[in-house]
C-alpha cells in the first residue's frame, strides 16, 4: 500500500494526518489553503508501504504531534486479506490487532472509510448505506452525481473550481451522511462506514480539540 503524510499545525497545536492515497492529500492540501488555517502539509510518499509499517509511523508521529489521524480504506485491507496466502495473518486481523493497540494512544484517531475516499466526496449529494465492492464502483456513482468528476490533481485542484471550494457548499450534509453511518465496527468490518466526518464541527469547521 502506498502511504502519504499530511502534518499541520493551528495555533500551538500540531496535527498529522496520515492516508494511503492522494485524493487524501489534495483535499486537505485544499482545505489549508481555502480555510487559511495555520497549516504545514509536507506530503512524504513511503512507496509500497505494509500496514505494519503505516501502524509503526502512526506511533512514531503520536510521540512528537498532538493529534494523529490515520485515514484507512478499507476496501485496501480487505482486497489484501484476499490475497494473503496460506499461513499468514489476515490483513483484516492484523487491523484489527493495530485499531485495539492504538486505542490506547490518547492521541491517536483511527478513521476508516470502506469502501474508499470517494464514498466520502458521494455523501456530499446523497445519503448511501450500499455495500460497495471496490473504490471503481462507489467512483462510477459519484460520477451520476458529479459528472465533470476525475481522480487526478489537476482536477482537484483546478483554479477557480478547486474540488474542496466546489463541494465546500455541500459539506454540511456530508457530516451529515456520514455521522448517520455511525462507527466502525471491528466485529462487521464490511458494512458501510465514513469516518472522515470527525475532523469537523457540524458546521463544517475543522475541529480543534
Amino acid at each position: 500500500m502506498k502511504n502519504r503524510k499530511s502534518f499541520f499545525s493551528r495555533g500551538k497545536k500540531t496535527y498529522a494526518i496520515v492516508g494511503d492515497g492522494d485524493c487524501e492529500k489534495w483535499y486537505f492540501q485544499l482545505l489549508k489553503d481555502k480555510e487559511q488555517l495555520t497549516i504545514n502539509i509536507q506530503p512524504q510518499l513511503l512507496k509500497k508501504a505494509t500496514l505494519a509499517k503505516q501502524y509503526e509511523y502512526v506511533k512514531e508521529l503520536a510521540k512528537t504531534f498532538d493529534r494523529v489521524f490515520w485515514i484507512v480504506d478499507y476496501d485496501v485491507i480487505d482486497r489484501e486479506t484476499k490475497e494473503c496466502k496460506k499461513g499468514e495473518e489476515k490483513r483484516s486481523l492484523e487491523f484489527v490487532r493495530y485499531y485495539k493497540e492504538l486505542a490506547s494512544i490518547e492521541n491517536v484517531k483511527i478513521l476508516v472509510v470502506n469502501t474508499c475516499f470517494e464514498y466520502w466526496l458521494y455523501l456530499h449529494f446523497k445519503y448511501s448505506k450500499k455495500n460497495y465492492k471496490d473504490c471503481d464502483e462507489i467512483g462510477k456513482d459519484l460520477k451520476k452525481e458529479f459528472p465533470a468528476y476525475e481522480k487526478t490533481e489537476k482536477f482537484y485542484k483546478k483554479n477557480n473550481s478547486d474540488i474542496y471550494s466546489t463541494l465546500k457548499p455541500k459539506l454540511s450534509t456530508a457530516i451529515s451522511n456520514a455521522a448517520k453511518l455511525g462507527d466502525f465496527d471491528m466485529k462487521n468490518p464490511g458494512n458501510p462506514v465514513c469516518e472522515i466526518h470527525k475532523l469537523f464541527n457540524e458546521d463544517g469547521s475543522f475541529k480543534e480539540d
